[in-house]
């Protein structure tokens, strides 16, 4: 199985998280890196370029320098399309500064690199989108594919005994969107009680009923594993065509699933997605969400930098 990595993002902390992306997401040699990343250190790019080779190797396929002032005809069309909106001046400006847009773009050109490659080599079967400041504390390893029906069957029970502890009841959504968004990693399934799992579903699927109808699922549906809104995701590259286009959409979508806040980064992922027909799965703690607000690495690293809290997905690291 041929797995592409987006990788976006800045160099602030990526000394730090390079550690966790090598252990978690290089697994095999089947797994090609496509970078787009903004030099925001004094070391010149040259000096990067070599450090990156040296820790992905082969794995690495192509880096991407980016700078703003190498895109004005994109933050043209940006700049157009939130005129566009019928929204506050305060939250136009807010969209335009903020990371998230920016970051969509460097997603699009990682993909567009990613597709230039599969020209020339076999396509790839599955797609993860990280960041430079974010890591997978568990393995992402696709051991689910491999799945019998008697082992989700298993797991099935062990997320509804889990679910009866936490009090949570056991509905069929429930017990759907726990199995699908704790998929990674099984050590999560005794945190059930602390997970802030949504399930926005696609306009043509239904819940499956059965293990082996729910394993159908797990390597046929269609669906998207999201880590924190739109922070980490894994998808099958067969389904990953309008995603990346949200640089150039920004603003025209809208699903019956969006809040109020409809124009943000967040909410216009979660429109891409259901515009896609795909079902989503979002995985999200608050201690995890607290990386992103309230970083304090003593909260979940110890002095080695040794993940503390075994419950971990993902943690963003700020400094």
């Amino acid at each position: 199985m041929k797995v592409a990595v987006i990788f976006t993002g800045a160099l602030r902390t990526i000394k730090k998280t390079i550690r966790y992306f090598k252990q978690n997401v290089l697994l095999n040699p089947d797994i090609d890196v496509f970078a787009c990343i903004q030099n925001d250190t004094e070391v010149p790019n040259e000096e990067w370029d070599q450090w990156l080779k040296q820790e992905m190797g082969d794995h690495l396929k192509h880096t991407q320098w980016f700078s703003l002032s190498d895109h004005t005809d994109w933050l043209s069309i940006r700049d157009k399309s939130l005129s566009n909106l019928t929204i506050d001046e305060g939250w136009k400006n807010y969209i335009k500064n903020s990371g998230s847009i920016i970051e969509y773009y460097q997603m699009h050109l990682a993909y567009l690199k990613m597709c230039y490659y599969e020209n020339n080599h076999s396509k790839y079967d599955y797609i993860i989108r990280t960041r430079t400041d974010t890591i997978f504390a568990k393995p992402v390893d696709f051991h689910w594919v491999n799945w019998s029906d008697e082992q989700v069957e298993q797991r099935v029970n062990r997320i509804n005994d889990e679910l009866t502890l936490s009090q949570i009841e056991l509905t069929p959504q429930n017990k759907f969107k726990y199995f699908m968004s704790t998929i990674i990693s099984d050590d999560l399934i005794g945190n059930i009680h602390n997970i802030i799992s949504q399930y926005i579903p696609n306009q043509t699927s239904s819940i499956p009923e059965t293990p082996p109808e729910l394993n159908n699922y797990i390597k046929n549906g269609l669906y998207i594993l999201v880590i924190r809104a739109n922070n980490l995701y894994i998808i099958r590259r067969n389904l990953f065509n309008l995603i990346p286009s949200l640089p150039y959409m920004y603003g025209f979508l809208r699903s019956p699933y969006n809040d109020d806040y409809w124009f943000n980064a967040e909410n216009q992922f979660q429109a891409a997605c259901y515009f896609s027909n795909l079902a989503l799965f979002d995985y999200n703690t608050l201690f995890e969400n607290k990386s992103i607000y309230e970083y304090n690495e003593e909260r979940y690293f110890d002095l080695d930098f040794n993940v503390i809290n075994p419950y971990m997905l993902y943690c963003l690291v700020r400094n």
